[in-house]
């Protein structure tokens, strides 16, 4: 099978889809797929950040692109859609295009679709009510750019989202094509720390006591804001804590000044940008992970968490209520920065809880292995490539 992947966000720039799509390519791939990847031009000053020879390897055809004004990662471009991929995907003659973005790259999988006459599979990765509410002008356009996605996903043969909710609520608003829910893969094996790992991994740190977790963009939806008052009330019951927040963006600084206004400065970390493998040495040492993200379809982030045998406190919202069991964390609702306190300081003042919630965590990410995800697009794609047959032969 010959399969295109067609997405706006894409290495170099640090993004979770970006991850998610390459994950599940090189999966493929491996099984003897051929995969290809349709994405932006981006000067080199992208490629600084996050360098990784091995993704010079892929098969990926850069078509020109703009800068997305405003961006959250200030890495963000939007592709134009002028049919730039088609010489080069008629050399490569796939047999199913797989679209992550109903904008740049999304139209110029349309035009493919039109001239190449294979099916497209649309993946929708974002809640576009939650994001364009901090964009100039949001509310003006919100109508129109509801309507669009609608209009864009229902040329799609199958559409999926990585929770079912988000499935459900593109149905509300006018979604006919057929779809379901599709977790992304969870690059992260499974891996639990020893406490010996985490002593040292804490001293390296300089982390004297207990450790919360953040990790992500710092931006308006993550609700970071959140995080800093609820861990205020944490360290009026557990002293030695200190907050760690890893990733930047454009909010950092009005965190910073709210972890000052609220005088607990010399407990917060701010690590800023950190590479893959001191992250993983983050998780390492952390005893929590919390997210109260409104914004957030998955979250490979909390999932390595889990696959790092670290607990969490997610916000009741989107996509984290599915992928946050029971047995391996706490919600809480939007906004209360009571009960997250609450949940925190339960787990880090019970080893056991801990323990026991970090296992569970483990296990849940064993189910969401990039070979699991492989085997569910496999069936996408074959049914998919099936029906067209079936259409263009009656």
């Amino acid at each position: 099978m010959r399969i295109a992947y067609f997405s706006d966000n894409f290495y170099p720039e640090i993004s979770g889809i970006s991850d998610s799509i390459i994950t599940t390519g090189t999966e493929l791939a491996s099984r003897g797929h051929e995969v290809c990847f349709i994405s932006p031009y981006y000067p080199a000053r992208d490629y600084k950040a996050s360098r990784d020879k091995t993704r010079d390897a892929l098969t990926i055809k850069r078509i020109p692109s703009i800068p997305l004004p405003n961006s959250p990662t200030g890495q963000s471009r939007i592709a134009i859609p002028i049919g730039e991929s088609l010489g080069f995907l008629r050399r490569f003659k796939p047999d199913v295009l797989h679209t992550q973005s109903p904008y740049g790259t999304g139209l110029e999988a349309l035009i493919a679709k039109k001239f190449l006459k294979v099916p497209l599979i649309g993946t929708n990765h974002t809640p576009l009510e939650e994001f364009i509410q901090y964009a100039p002008g949001g509310r003006l356009y919100k109508g129109p750019a509801l309507k669009y996605e609608t209009w864009y996903y229902n040329h799609c043969s199958f559409v999926t989202a990585p929770y079912q909710g988000l499935v459900d609520n593109m149905r509300t608003k006018g979604l006919t094509a057929p779809g379901r829910g599709v977790a992304n893969p969870v690059p992260f094996p499974s891996s639990v720390k020893s406490d010996s790992q985490r002593t040292a991994c804490k001293m390296a740190f300089d982390i004297p006591g207990h450790m919360v977790l953040v990790s992500g963009r710092l931006a308006p939806e993550k609700h970071v804001d959140v995080v800093l008052r609820a861990f205020k009330k944490v360290l009026q019951q557990v002293p030695d804590a200190t907050l760690v927040i890893t990733g930047n963006g454009s909010h950092e600084m009005l965190l910073k000044e709210e972890a000052r206004r609220l005088g607990i400065e010399e407990r917060v970390r701010f690590a800023g940008f950190v590479k893959p493998q001191q992250l993983d040495d983050f998780y390492c040492t952390a005893d929590v992970y919390t997210i109260m993200s409104t914004a957030e379809t998955q979250s490979l982030s909390l999932m390595q968490a889990f696959a790092t045998g670290v607990p969490a406190v997610s916000v009741r919202s989107r996509g984290l209520v599915d992928y946050t069991p029971p047995d391996a964390g706490f919600l809480v609702d939007v906004g209360d920065e009571d009960a997250l306190a609450a949940r925190l300081t339960e787990i880090l003042k019970d080893p056991e809880l801990r323990e026991r919630m970090g296992a569970a965590g483990a296990e849940f990410v064993k189910t969401l292995t990039p070979a699991k995800v492989a085997d569910e697009w496999e069936k996408i794609y074959d049914d998919a490539i099936l029906r067209a047959a079936s259409r263009s032969s009656s």
